[in-house]
């Protein structure tokens, strides 16, 4: 059987890739390689990326290594536009496809270079998320089983955006291009065999807005490790995310600027990593804020939470599922995290976790942790267990393989 993959992934990748959609990506490509025989994948790409990444050859090597999956690849450059207010804000109120986020992955060039795979026959094809839809939806085939993986619900995040304090004009504007989004993600669902979400409420959310009932979830999922190290004696706290990702960097300086003071002035010893790539970049970073260390990207995962007793998540924006909630379950740190971090994610508060949205509540949570050995244990213990049991790669993917299996190929 063969597969095709459209992605809208950076060429060539790289060891410090290790964003939750990346990692969920991964899981997709070593289900399909359980079922396939030849897997082809398909990067829609700036130009400058392809030119930077050298020889179809050398990627093609490159990336089947990173991935662990062999593999043919192809770039096919993104299209390019000058935008303008009205381009930016206006145009995309009545085609989705002409929003910022999508027009790069839309045109003539585009559907014909993808249309070139799509006539090889492929038995299966895989568009990872809306960008990489657009072309397949415009191209005039139609594959012979198609997945799509919808793990953001890009309108969604687009109203959180627009609704999130300080609203902007510029914002709020492209507010306007809800119904759009809205629009062309029923109609990438109606298209596909197999539409795929990271959890049980993007599903009821989507069955809510008549989206269809043939939505399904894919878990986002890590490998579950060793037996970790118990109880860290440390006062340690940890925020962990990629800081190129705008909720991340604004979650980041929240808990620098606005809750890490509220937490030292309870447990003055106490120390703050903020991890993951670009973080040492971060506007708090050059303010030296007492307590607080911004250590970039950090390789060894295991050891970097061996050392910390405690891991935070006070995003306020996004969607889809916080992969970083699920590996510190694994790891048995015990969390704090807002609502909106935990969503999509069986983790009770008093339970599995600790939910707290302001300030105030959130730097007080982390302070009775910090206090606390036996909630430490007790919350790290039970996040273990419920990560094990839903959140383990190995049970997501095998559950994703008996998915596509059930196709009547």
């Amino acid at each position: 059987m063969k597969a095709l993959v459209v992605s809208y992934f950076h060429v060539p990748l790289m060891e410090t890739d290790q964003t939750g959609i990346q990692r969920r990506f991964g899981s997709f490509l070593r289900a399909l390689h359980k079922v396939c025989d030849e897997i082809t994948m398909v990067h829609i790409v700036p130009e400058a990326m392809i030119a930077a990444a050298g020889p179809v050859e050398s990627l093609q090597a490159s990336q089947s290594a990173f991935w662990g999956v062999p593999m043919r690849i192809a770039v096919v450059p993104r299209r390019v536009r000058q935008e303008t207010r009205w381009s930016y804000y206006g145009a995309g109120i009545f085609d989705a496809a002409a929003q910022p986020g999508l027009y790069s992955f839309g045109g003539a060039a585009i559907e014909q270079a993808v249309g070139a795979f799509l006539d090889e026959k492929p038995d299966l094809v895989l568009a990872q998320g809306l960008g990489a839809m657009l072309p397949l939806l415009t191209s005039g085939r139609r594959p012979r089983r198609l997945l799509f993986d919808l793990s953001d619900v890009e309108h969604r995040v687009m109203l959180r955006r627009g609704l999130a304090a300080p609203r902007r004009p510029g914002t709020l504007a492209q507010l306007l291009h809800i119904p759009a989004m809205m629009a062309l993600e029923r109609r990438a669902v109606a298209a596909s065999d197999l539409a795929l979400v990271c959890s049980e409420v993007d599903r009821a959310y989507l069955r809510r807005l008549g989206y269809g009932p043939g939505i399904q979830v894919m878990a986002n999922a890590v490998a579950l490790p060793a037996e970790p190290p118990g109880v860290v004696a440390e006062p340690t706290v940890l925020f962990l995310g990629d800081a190129q990702y705008g909720p991340n960097r604004a979650a980041a300086e929240r808990m620098a600027r606005s809750i890490w003071p509220k937490i030292r002035a309870s447990a003055p010893h106490a120390r703050l990593l903020i991890a993951g790539r670009g973080s040492e970049s971060l506007p708090a970073a050059a303010e030296q804020i007492p307590g607080v260390e911004h250590l970039g990207f950090v390789d060894d995962l295991a050891a970097l939470y061996a050392r910390v007793r405690i891991v935070c998540c006070p995003i306020m924006l996004g969607g889809g599922t916080r992969l970083k909630l699920v590996e510190a379950a694994a790891f048995a740190r015990p969390m704090v995290s807002t609502r909106i971090g935990a969503e999509g994610l069986d983790f009770v508060d008093g339970h599995h976790a600790l939910l707290r949205d302001d300030d105030d509540g959130f730097a007080e949570a982390c302070v009775r942790l910090l206090h606390d050995d036996a909630l430490c244990d007790r919350l790290g213990r039970a996040g273990r267990d419920i990560m094990a049991a839903k959140y383990d790669t190995r049970q997501v993917e095998l559950q994703l393989v008996a998915m596509i299996e059930k196709l009547d190929f």
